[in-house]
């Protein structure tokens, strides 16, 4: 009986996905003719003696740092018709497909066969690529691995077939939590180096160096291997594999080094060396693209976008060819990816030129059904939309053409009914959104869309946390004119009937917002004060019990409602002119809710006027105030939060007008602020 098939697994001391590996080879070995070899490189008797449970044929081997001959050790014991090969840190979710390719007969057709390999990028699986790796041939006397590193099959002859299989791989796992990688770069650029000595236009060993050099960010050096390995694979007739990989990656390296337009050159000048295919070629025009918004070329933007599309569509039409050409990383399924950001730079193109019918063209383009991945760049189409106010009836009509049941695109339909003033139409769209409320800015526009026009919001509550519903309502509080504040928070309490508590969260924003703002004065401010304290307190009596209340330091309660509490006893104070035990509660407050630094400071200042007669203790109280006020303008300084700091500033040079120290953090915070907002011009 002829074994068609040999499986070599590389083992070393791996027991917590040895026995998924193992256990995955087991359908394999049971439906098909086949063998198991394990080449055994580790020293755990534990791990020998779990090998010795799925086959008798296990090969010693001295770890000597070279792959190529460990493998090599495998293939010379193999004595099936084809040989599949794979380390212990993985292991097969489904070998169906492979068991139909031997038992069907087909393998008869093929000399070499693909599989994916799914890396994950954190141990709980949640990110992840894919990558078609060859790991099966038909054996002839050539077959051998070759390279120390990266072991390769050679030859890995052709027809090749696609196989829908699949390996879990957590290998890259440690890579990208940067743990081992200087010690395995360590390893592996000398052995690569010494390679280069006696097989100076080695293609493989260029793109392993780049690769090397780029994952501890020495990218001048990977853009110095990449270089090499493209004048070397320049040299031969067929284009391989890695030469694609090399002709993405060295844009990317350039960039990485701080020179766009440099990177965009590069990109340019390999498209035009008539050695890419049409996969590269989409990687190349999608990362282009990118390269062209960041410096404001918008017509060479638009045409990468425009040939990414049009390459893309080729391959879809051309299945054989998406699948063949494969660069490791660079792949069909790698090129597809990319879809979504590199047309919504095109979108971006499009308005920049006033290309109108272009603009809505892409539109089109975009893969609105792939909601998970299209939910990042709301945000982005959102910016988009803000920054063209005159081409906004433009861009909503584009959306209303669109034949999808996104719900972005549904409340885009939405907003140009309402622009038409149909409103029934509007609310019918509404009603479509409430079904699946799936970002933060979704829920936003849903939102001003029905507090404009009175429609039931319910239904999108019912739908969220109330930490979701938080952050909104702050989003809400930072974009509504103060002005149209009393409308739209009229607009929401019209509209829910089942959840007041979250209308008076939504109010709750808008006054903190309304206390910071320029020009009132302390009767306003007491006024928003007292509200904002009522409101509050009120919705704590609805949610905890009345022993965590009497206590209103408890750590269960949040701290809004800590600082309300104090807000309360403060205006009592003031009520009863008990003006120094105000003081204390106003340190208080700040420690409790820094963003709240001007409402206090106006109320320190209220303070000081009332008790200027009262001599040097109170103004000692004040300058404690002070001193616990440049703490949080520290902080606001540390992170950078330069237009909170500046307010912060003002209000401290007020309180404390002869401090030098305050005038010399004034200008620092000037200077800072002025640079930030050049810099994202």
């Amino acid at each position: 009986m002829n074994i068609q098939l040999t499986i070599s697994l590389l083992v070393s001391d791996r027991p917590d996905t040895l026995n998924k590996c193992l256990d995955s080879l087991v359908p394999l070995l049971k439906d098909l003719e086949s063998e198991l070899i394990i080449v055994y490189t580790g020293k755990s008797q534990d791990t020998l003696e779990l090998a010795k449970q799925y086959t008798s044929h296990i090969v010693p081997f001295t770890w000597c740092s070279d792959f190529a001959k460990a493998r090599n050790a495998g293939l010379r014991e193999a004595k099936g018709e084809w040989f599949l090969y794979l380390d212990d840190d993985e292991w097969f979710d489904d070998t169906a497909d492979i068991i139909r390719f031997f038992q069907s007969g087909e393998y008869r057709q093929y000399e070499s066969a693909l599989y994916i390999q799914r890396n994950y990028q954190d141990r709980e699986g949640m990110t992840s690529f894919d990558t078609s790796v060859g790991r099966m041939c038909r054996i002839t006397p050539e077959t051998r691995f070759v390279y120390p590193i990266h072991e390769n099959l050679s030859p890995f002859p052709n027809p090749c077939k696609k196989l829908d299989a699949f390996v879990h791989h957590f290998g890259y796992v440690e890579q990208a939590e940067g743990k081992n990688l200087t010690e395995k770069t360590n390893r592996n650029i000398p052995l690569l180096l010494q390679r280069l000595e006696t097989e100076s236009d080695d293609i493989q060993c260029y793109m392993q160096l780049a690769q090397e050099y780029r994952n501890i960010l020495q990218f001048d050096k990977a853009i110095e291997y990449c270089r090499k390995g493209l004048d070397s694979a320049a040299k031969e007739k067929r284009i391989f594999s890695q030469e694609l990989w090399m002709q993405v990656n060295l844009p990317l390296f350039i960039s990485a080094v701080g020179d766009k337009k440099q990177a965009l050159e590069e990109g340019e000048r390999i498209l035009q060396s008539l050695r890419t295919l049409e996969v590269s070629e989409a990687h190349l025009h999608s990362i282009l693209s990118g390269f062209c918004l960041e410096l404001k070329e918008y017509g060479k933007g638009l045409e990468h976008v425009n040939t990414y599309h049009a390459r893309m569509r080729y391959l879809k039409r051309h299945p054989e060819d998406a699948s063949r050409q494969n660069g490791g990383t660079v792949t069909y399924e790698s090129a597809k990816s990319r879809a979504i950001p590199t047309y919504i730079a095109g979108l971006l193109f499009a308005v920049e030129l006033n290309e109108p019918r272009r603009m809505k063209e892409i539109l089109t383009w975009i893969p609105w059904d792939n909601e998970s991945e299209i939910a990042l760049q709301y945000e982005t189409l959102e910016k988009w939309k803000e920054n063209h106010p005159d081409h906004r009836q433009t861009i909503l009509e584009g959306f209303s053409r669109l034949q999808t049941d996104n719900t972005y695109v549904s409340l885009q339909k939405a907003l140009y009914a309402e622009e038409r003033q149909d409103i029934t139409e509007a609310e019918n769209l509404f009603g479509q959104c409430c079904k699946a409320v799936n970002s933060e800015s979704v829920l936003c526009q849903l939102a001003g869309l029905a507090a404009r026009n009175r429609f039931v919001i319910d239904p999108v509550l019912e739908q969220i946390s109330a930490e979701t519903w938080d952050v909104c309502t702050k989003r809400l509080a930072e974009r509504t004119e103060i002005s149209e504040m009393p409308d739209f928070l009229a607009g929401i309490q019209a509209g829910t009937t089942d959840y007041p508590i979250y209308a008076g969260r939504l109010e709750q924003r808008f006054l903190e917002r309304q206390l910071i703002q320029d020009g009132l004065d302390i009767s306003q401010i007491l006024e928003l004060l007292r509200r904002y304290s009522e409101l509050t307190l009120t919705e704590a009596d609805i949610i905890y019990n009345e022993k965590i209340l009497r206590n209103p330091e408890h750590y269960a309660l949040p701290f809004q409602y800590k600082f309300a509490f104090i807000i309360k006893n403060i205006l009592e104070n003031l009520e009863h002119k008990r003006y120094a035990d105000c003081i204390p509660l106003l340190k208080k407050a700040l420690q409790m809710y820094p963003d709240m630094t001007v409402v206090i400071k106006k109320l320190s200042r209220y303070l000081e006027e009332k008790m200027s007669a009262s001599g040097p203790a109170v103004s000692e109280e004040f300058a404690a105030l002070g001193r616990q006020v440049k703490q949080v303008l520290y902080g606001l300084m540390e992170n950078k939060q330069w237009q909170e700091a500046y307010g912060v500033v003002n209000q401290l040079a007020a309180l404390l007008p002869e401090d030098l120290e305050v005038l010399r953090l004034k200008q620092e915070i000037l200077r800072q602020s002025n640079f930030q907002t050049r810099s994202s011009e």
